[in-house]
């Protein structure tokens, strides 16, 4: 067990530092949007583009990983929307909110330092494509359904589309991944002095992006139904990985510390700007809440799973 807290508590122990300092304000409350502006505009992108620059491209994608984790989000995310839809006799609106926050994890500002902790190589290949996989099929799927629910799928299919494409080709973090793979697959390199300076930006990524997390959550409250806030933690914390566990036994020749990589990225609790990109449904407060209690949550909840790969 000591090794397990040893690998969690400086995830959360930092946390816990970046609450503390926005609470007393030690670090202002209006810097976190530019400390976090900074983790993804810089930081993680650099830490990315230097990781997967000197990666050959069969080292970076793994369709069995990709498949495995697409298809367990995908399921995951109309789970919830089904039982939040009958059990709890929500709209289709509300249920399709509460699907995002079950599906979309954390990876940049919690799965990713984790694995840094886990292993003493990063598994950026992981990481790189749990992003893709989230950006290009999770996010883009579950606000199409939300929209379409709203009636504005036929009228406003095309602004729609432009919307999630806008999205997905300003993502600095998918920007960093493309360019990656075209150094990777041309063999460019850059400059020693360019290269020096990512590699400076990349050490400050983990720890940046954990206080970010902290600070964020100063003056939440928890507001709204508990049945739903459950629903959808219980949807993040445990059914997505479930669901991706079993998976894995169709894929036994997966790389182990990929399977294991996999299933940690599934099971950290869900993306920090869940309140800014599903408030614009009416549900920021409910967001909030809920990313508040499932950050928390998720403490023992990794704690346990982790135990079973220590």
């Amino acid at each position: 067990m000591e090794a397990v807290i040893n690998i969690t508590a400086p995830i959360f122990f930092l946390i816990f530092v970046g609450f503390i300092c926005v609470r007393y304000s030690f670090l202002p409350q209006a810097a976190i949007p530019g400390l976090s502006r900074f983790v993804l505009y810089l930081a993680l992108p650099a830490l990315i583009f230097m990781k997967l620059s000197s990666m050959e491209l069969k080292e970076v994608l793994h369709f069995d990983y990709l498949a495995v984790y697409a298809a367990s989000g995908l399921v995951t995310f109309f789970i919830i929307v089904f039982l939040s839809w009958r059990l709890l006799k929500s709209s289709l609106v509300d249920a399709g909110v509460r699907g995002v926050g079950a599906t979309m994890s954390n990876s940049a500002f919690i799965g990713f330092p984790i694995l840094l902790q886990f292993f003493d190589d990063s598994l950026t290949q992981a990481f790189v494509m749990s992003l893709m996989i989230e950006n290009i099929i999770f996010l883009p799927i579950c606000l199409i359904f939300i929209e379409t629910v709203l009636g504005k799928g036929e009228s406003n299919g095309k602004g729609l589309f432009i919307v999630v494409l806008k999205r997905i080709s300003t993502n600095p973090l998918l920007i960093a991944l493309a360019a990656g793979l075209v150094f990777s697959i041309f063999e460019l390199s850059l400059p020693n002095f360019v290269g020096k300076g990512f590699d400076l930006l990349a050490a400050s990524a983990s720890a940046a992006a954990l206080i970010v997390i902290g600070g964020s959550l100063v003056g939440v409250s928890i507001k709204g139904q508990l049945s739903p806030i459950l629903l959808v933690a219980v949807g993040k914390l445990v059914l997505f990985p479930v669901i991706v566990t079993l998976l894995l036994l169709l894929v036994p020749n997966m790389a182990e510390e990929l399977k294991i990589a996999v299933i940690i990225f599934a099971s950290v609790s869900m993306f920090s700007s869940y309140p800014i990109v599903c408030g614009e449904y009416g549900a920021r407060s409910f967001c909030a809440s809920t990313l508040l209690i499932t950050t928390v949550m998720s403490f023992f909840t990794l704690s346990v799973l982790l135990r079973f790969f220590v």
